[in-house]
């Protein structure tokens, strides 16, 4: 990661790229980054998002009754398609807030793409409001590749009058605002949260039907729990990581050649990180690899010897 600028290591991708480009992978190489983020709950196909409703703060370094929500914790990711590098996902866990007389996580996620990388220009920022149960209750984002241009949704879960309230519009473009309204029967999750509710799950052995409100629709992600123990490896970490491995498919992501099907592996402890993620595309597999880490006690535990 650190010598990525590097002049080497800048020439070697331009000769691969160009070689990749020729084939027509350009193609592929949007696909892939557009996709990366249903991996880790980033919602990528639709226009997002703009300002969450203010809320008060709570004190830091607090965690969720399962310990896994912790106020602080920050994660980056390597996104990558086959030799390509692509960019960065990045997510965070910013403080803790009131919202509908609920206590609610409030996170946030960063994917960008790197500057070398030819046609893919993608710089986009998520913020979900989470409650101790992982379903969501606010959802927003923003599309921050042109600053002229800002394309914005927010989705407001409310849950006593069993309706989600959806805002969508360009800031710049006050005319340009679109309100309107779905019934809810059970507790949603947004893309964001997503990312928590498999975490907070993995340690589950039953498969889950998870209804899902992403692009202004209600649909579905399958994730068969499986609780299998196996191990991770990846170049952050001197050893192999014990992890959970499962695997499921997202109804919403059948497009742009993707299959549908992931895959991923948690650290196998409280904190339930990610260690590695995979999503299937037709010429082979979305990678995402925990690259860095901030969670103050932390440390990827060791896969025991056979």
């Amino acid at each position: 990661m650190d010598d990525f600028g590097s002049p080497e290591r800048c020439r070697r991708r331009s000769i691969l790229i160009e070689w990749f480009l020729k084939r027509g992978g350009y193609k592929i190489c949007i696909v892939v980054f557009l996709c990366s983020g249903i991996l880790f709950g980033s919602v990528i196909f639709s226009a997002a998002s703009g300002r969450a409703e203010s809320t008060t703060d709570a004190n830091v370094d607090m965690a969720a009754p399962s310990g896994m929500l912790f106020v602080g914790e920050r994660l980056e990711y390597e996104v990558s398609y086959s030799i390509f590098s692509l960019g960065t996902v990045k997510v965070e866990i910013v403080d803790t807030a009131q919202r509908n007389g609920a206590t609610v996580f409030r996170a946030k996620a960063f994917m960008d793409s790197y500057g070398g990388v030819p046609f893919v220009n993608l710089h986009w920022v998520f913020y979900s409001e989470i409650d101790p149960h992982f379903y969501s209750h606010f959802f927003s984002g923003v599309d921050n590749k042109d600053s002229n241009n800002v394309p914005y949704s927010n989705y407001s879960f409310d849950y006593h009058r069993d309706r989600v309230f959806v805002e969508r519009g360009i800031r710049q473009q006050h005319d340009s605002t679109v309100k309107t309204s779905d019934t809810i029967s059970c507790p949603y999750q947004d893309g964001l949260s997503l990312f928590y509710y498999a975490r907070g799950n993995v340690h589950s052995n039953e498969p889950e039907n998870i209804p899902t409100f992403v692009n202004e629709k209600k649909v579905n992600t399958y994730i068969n729990f499986t609780n299998k123990k196996t191990s991770a490896e990846i170049d952050a970490v001197k050893y192999p990581v014990e992890a959970i491995e499962f695997d499921g498919r997202a109804d919403f992501v059948g497009i742009f050649g993707l299959t549908g099907g992931f895959s991923g592996w948690f650290s196998n402890d409280d904190a339930a990180v990610p260690i590695v993620a995979k999503m299937k595309v037709i010429l082979g597999s979305i990678r995402l690899e925990l690259v860095k880490w901030n969670r103050p006690g932390w440390v990827p535990p060791r896969a025991h010897e056979d």
